[in-house]
């Protein structure tokens, strides 16, 4: 949910900063590793309503926690922390849990739900194994680098010994989590540690997740791997630019959530859905009104602390979600320029490149993704230049469904380059011209939509293709 306050560029940088911060640790860190819905999505919501009619209970033994992973001793097995194994420095959000359950006395968010009534829409253990994966447990200080050093080559040979260097050629984990201690409406407290993932936690995120999504319309499987890339779906995510809570909000994002706020505030209160119900029934969820949102990065535990969060930030979330799909199909749509008579549109590029039989609807997913980072215009305005840049070469390089290749990394050495044609230059090969995602990485210094496709084939490998995530979510 990054958006910056001042300019592009800046917004830029500061997006990308995190996402290489936490979607490059997301990926990489663990080895194991608008308007209403559209007619695809419906059929999901359809299946959301018939699952959230109800809240009972169910053992965990009825639910498959199964995954291609492992976490601690146990391969294979996806599995809740304990707070007495986390210890102290990892359990300071326990009273924060016991303090929403205060304000949930009916257990709606804080108690156990037929899970099995919602693992179609998205399955209990989506939610724990972005939660599990999401970063490193705990910060290191230098000197616990060093001495990690020091042991791991203790048990190695000769040929698998680690350089020790000195203490000052360490560096210090970023602290990507917060506190909210001092003031729950303030500004939040950097910390290092991320909270124990226990199964109160992960009922609290999922439940709340859940009925978001189906209260406003949110297709659960298309946001999980954004989600997973941004937040790890941490209610206390603090990102290096301010950026905070699930659903990574900036003064920008929460802005645009105020002007979108008082028509989807009406939808949440005059609905029927027993979802919406329920989040009416905790207090703060659902502010008064507009002037309620606090923007201000000074404020930004309005979106971590809880209780209200994680329902408050995701509710804010399932708004952003409406206002950003509407902004950016409305600039893909965009065929006129009064300032330029010349202007084509991208569905007019996409018919004189010969493509206008590819799937519209996939490639405005892809673009709609990309504006969470840039913004609901850019995207749209980069997609058009990229279809002038190749009709240039159509003759000899036609474009193809691998052009949207969104399984795209770029090579060592080559971000080195700055963004332009140099970068551009070193990403060719044999002079063919650059597909989409590498266009956007060379000439806009844009990563996000491979980065989010990267953490869906991350959830697909884990826990099976379409399990947490869409079928062929971004492919044509």
């Amino acid at each position: 949910m990054k958006q910056s306050r001042t300019s592009f560029w800046l917004y830029t940088f500061c997006c990308f900063t995190c996402f290489a911060v936490f979607g490059w640790y997301g990926l990489y860190y663990r080895p194991d590793g608008g308007d209403f819905a559209s007619s695809a999505e419906e059929t999901v919501i359809q299946k959301i309503n018939l699952a959230n009619q109800s809240v009972s209970t169910m053992t965990a033994s009825q639910e498959d926690m199964t995954c291609n992973c492992q976490f601690g001793s146990t391969p294979n097995i996806l599995s809740f922390e304990k707070p007495e194994d986390c210890g102290k420095d990892r359990n300071y959000l326990q009273d924060k849990f016991e303090a929403f359950k205060k304000a949930d006395p009916q257990g709606l968010f804080s108690g156990t739900r037929d899970y099995s009534k919602t693992a179609e829409v998205l399955p209990r253990k989506c939610a724990l194994y972005i939660m599990r994966r999401f970063w490193k447990d705990r910060a290191l200080t230098p000197e616990e680098k060093r001495e990690a050093d020091i042991a791991y080559n203790r048990t190695k040979g000769p040929t698998e010994q680690r350089e020790v260097k000195d203490v000052k050629d360490y560096k210090h984990d970023p602290h990507l989590f917060s506190k909210c201690d001092k003031d729950p409406e303030g500004k939040p407290e950097r910390y290092g540690h991320k909270a124990c993932v226990t199964e109160d936690y992960v009922n609290l995120v999922y439940n709340s997740l859940i009925d978001v999504a189906d209260c406003l319309d949110v297709p659960a499987k298309f946001i999980a791997p954004k989600l997973s890339n941004e937040s790890g779906l941490h209610v206390n995510a603090f990102g290096l630019v301010n950026d905070g809570g699930i659903g990574q909000f900036t003064d920008q994002a929460l802005v645009d959530v105020q002007q979108n706020y008082p028509n989807f505030k009406g939808r949440i209160t005059n609905s029927e859905k027993e979802s919406c119900k329920r989040l009416m029934k905790i207090p703060g969820a659902v502010p008064k009104s507009a002037e309620d949102i606090k923007a201000d990065d000074a404020n930004r535990c309005h979106a971590i602390s809880s209780p209200p969060n994680p329902l408050r930030s995701l509710v804010y979330y399932g708004i952003f979600y409406h206002a950003t799909k509407r902004n950016a199909n409305n600039a893909f749509a965009r065929s006129k320029d009064t300032k330029d008579p010349n202007f084509k549109g991208a569905e007019q590029l996409m018919k004189d490149a010969g493509i206008d039989s590819f799937d519209k609807e996939t490639i405005k997913e892809m673009l709609f993704v990309m504006a969470y980072n840039s913004g609901p215009g850019r995207p749209a305005m980069f997609f058009r230049e990229w279809l002038k840049y190749r009709i240039a070469t159509l003759k000899k390089y036609p474009i193809t469904k691998a052009d949207f290749d969104m399984n795209y990394w770029y090579e060592p050495g080559q971000g080195k380059f700055k963004a332009g044609e140099a970068r551009a230059k070193a990403i060719s090969k044999g002079g063919k011209p650059l597909t989409l995602a590498q266009y956007l990485f060379a000439y806009k210094d844009s990563i996000y939509i491979p980065a989010v496709k990267a953490q869906a084939r991350v959830l697909d490998k884990g826990l099976g293709a379409g399990t947490c995530t869409e079928q062929k979510f971004l492919e044509l």
